[in-house]
């Protein structure tokens, strides 16, 4: 494909919103736009990866009113998902032939994937909908994170139609029948299968403890105070 082509496939990695997050959004500061202008200027330009073996896996920590981040948008994609890989590819193509990062790529399949690190957005919820983060910590979901993201590489008119808030709700609710099959569609696992095999994968690697300390099991167990109490027994 060629690089100033738009790839749009509605796809992400991927179904309901977090509303969890928004205490977590609240506490962060937004940046001064000047302070980040001043930072970008004496870094000069810095881009990101063009493929998906050298993107950013572990998220470094949200920025504060004095550390202004190199870039505009987080996103928060399966590294896993063949078919969303491909939009994702062309996303990191478009952004590092820019003059300055804009896009910060997380692999939510990646081991190192902290819910900590992204405003308390754990790797199940990041599953069953796509989610982008800004740096004051506002979360984006669904058709909002494609029209974040296609503006950030400069192609904003392919998703500018779903600024209409009609056209936002039916573009949804095809994203969301989507994300709700896609692991079935790309030939792989239910989603419980997935985050039971993460789950063990995790705990194997730390001698049976929760790597995250935000993993839970299918029904419900192994959260928050029941993980420390059965790791205890």
């Amino acid at each position: 494909m060629a690089a100033g082509r738009p790839r749009s496939l509605l796809l992400g990695c991927g179904s309901s919103a977090s509303r969890a997050t928004a205490a977590a959004a609240a506490s962060l500061s937004p940046l001064p736009l000047q302070a980040s202008r001043r930072r970008a200027a004496a870094a000069g330009p810095v881009r990101a990866a063009s493929t998906a073996s050298s993107a950013a896996t572990t998220a470094k920590p949200l920025p504060t009113p004095t550390s202004p981040p190199d870039w505009t948008v987080r996103m928060l994609y399966d590294g896993e998902c063949a078919l969303c890989m491909k939009e994702v590819n062309f996303l990191m193509k478009r952004d590092s032939a820019a003059p300055r990062r804009r896009i910060d790529f997380v692999d939510i399949a990646s081991d190192g994937y902290r819910a900590d690190q992204n405003v308390g957005i754990d790797f199940e919820t990041a599953m069953a909908k796509i989610h982008a983060i800004r740096p004051n910590g506002e979360v984006l979901t669904g058709i909002a994170v494609f029209r974040a993201l296609y503006e950030a590489v400069g192609l904003g008119w392919v998703y500018s139609v779903t600024s209409s808030p009609p056209v936002e709700r039916v573009a949804n609710a095809v994203y969301d029948f989507w994300a709700k099959y896609r692991t079935r569609v790309t030939g792989r696992e239910d989603m419980a299968e997935i985050f039971e095999a993460r789950r063990r994968r995790l705990q194997a690697a730390e001698g049976g403890e929760d790597l995250l300390g935000s993993e839970c099991r299918v029904d419900g167990s192994g959260c928050g105070a029941d993980a420390t109490t059965e790791a205890s027994k």
